[in-house]
């Protein structure tokens, strides 16, 4: 079985298409090395890259106790790309990570395996594997996919295999693009143009979910024929499609954390699809509001090509890995409260705590460099509070985000 999970997630990160009927969401994996956008003084920048962090996943033995879309060897933990949060932030990440070290640490001694040590480097590759692989899509059903395309009426206007309607391209055509980008990229061109003849037909506009669009491409996939490399797209870079953001005249309708028109949903803040497929349902049931609005508001429908799509869809999911900074006064109250205290000591040239070191010296202190602290100093963090009578904290909502902003106030008081 971990054979099996290797090989369907190593086509993930191949720089090329590879097979038939496989899902390869590169564009958006790759993306988790690459610098995101300037924000003041400041350049924000993703961890480090995901297709290493699925290596670190599998050698520091996380496959052991998590699942990846049900498959691995175990199922002790949570199966880690079916965690149902409709947004996984960094902070968010962090804390689901501390919280839990108590029973991981439990479950890997009963079940004989090493507590790994891990670098700060390692902890933003895993970081960056576990919050890119939620958004690629699970193989879809081929069999499900046939039968929509009768349910949601495509084949009257669309053939498959020759059969079917002769108003728009035989999608048999389509089994070339393996990616929901390209696809998502090609209903966006087309969409002025099937809604023209939509309307002659007196069809009302399909409604597609998620799973449904994952389908429908698996099923044209399976008939499709052999994968063309040309159809290979480059990693999509936050940092263009933020430009391209704007380029194309999405902030004329839409906001990105309060920037931009206010006619559209903010895509900083909206409930987002969690997965690549839900975000091409989501433009393909908006686009006849879309295209009514453009229309009112006399903005231009731009071509965007499937690098393009790529790069824009890079930019809406990547902005959402970053939280709004700490409330270092807050972080202060959590520190005491959950007992930081009693070990710790936090100030600049400040004593070592009465048990572990002055955090107010710790270098570069971010949510990553904090959970990574916290990782290999566990099980000795866990045996000193038990020697104190209590318990491991919990923490909740924005608590390590503002741990570290008052971390950050007190390192930068050297």
């Amino acid at each position: 079985m971990k054979r099996q999970l290797a090989c369907s997630i190593r086509h993930l990160f191949r720089s090329r298409p590879a097979s038939k009927g496989v899902l390869l969401m590169t564009a958006v994996l790759a993306l988790a090395s690459m610098p995101l956008f300037a924000s003041g003084d400041t350049s924000l920048l993703f961890p480090q890259d995901a297709s290493k962090g699925w290596k670190l996943f599998l050698s520091k033995n996380c496959i052991r106790c998590h699942t990846i879309w049900g498959q691995g060897d175990a199922s002790i933990g949570p199966d880690l790309g079916r965690i149902h949060i409709s947004h996984l932030s960094e902070g968010q990440l962090a804390t689901n990570i501390v919280n839990h070290l108590p029973t991981m640490w439990e479950k890997m001694q009963e079940e004989g395996v090493r507590y790994p040590t891990i670098t700060p480097e390692e902890m933003g590759q895993l970081f960056s594997f576990l919050y890119f692989i939620r958004y690629v899509d699970e193989p879809g059903d081929p069999a499900a996919g046939k039968n929509l395309l009768s349910l949601k009426g495509c084949t009257n206007c669309h053939a498959i295999l020759g059969e079917g309607g002769k108003i728009g391209p035989d999608l048999t055509n389509w089994g070339v693009y393996i990616n929901p980008i390209v696809w998502a990229q090609k209903m966006w061109t087309h969409a002025p143009e099937m809604e023209e003849e939509m309307k002659k037909q007196g069809m009302a506009w399909p409604v597609l979910n998620a799973k449904e669009m994952i389908d429908l491409v698996a099923f044209i996939q399976s008939i499709g024929g052999k994968i063309q490399d040309e159809y290979h797209l480059e990693p999509g870079s936050p940092k263009r499609g933020k430009g391209l953001f704007d380029e194309k005249g999405c902030h004329e309708c839409h906001t990105v954390e309060g920037i931009g028109a206010k006619l559209g949903p903010d895509f900083g803040k909206i409930d987002f699809p969690r997965t690549l497929g839900g975000m091409a349902a989501l433009m393909w049931n908006h686009s006849p509001n879309m295209m009514k609005m453009m229309k009112m508001r006399h903005v231009e429908r731009k071509e965007i090509n499937p690098q393009e799509m790529a790069d824009i869809l890079a930019y809406l999911f990547a902005v959402r890995f970053f939280d709004e900074p700490g409330n270092p006064i807050t972080g202060a109250k959590i520190f005491e409260e959950k007992n930081c205290v009693i070990c710790h000591s936090v100030g600049p040239g400040g004593r070592d705590g009465s048990v572990g070191p002055n955090l107010g010296r710790m270098r570069n202190v971010s949510t990553i460099t904090l959970t990574q602290s916290i990782w290999n100093h566990g099980p000795q963090m866990m045996q000193k509070m038990r020697d104190y009578g209590f318990s491991w904290p919990v923490l909740k909502g924005t608590d390590m985000n503002d741990i570290v902003a008052y971390l950050q106030t007190k390192s930068a008081q050297k």
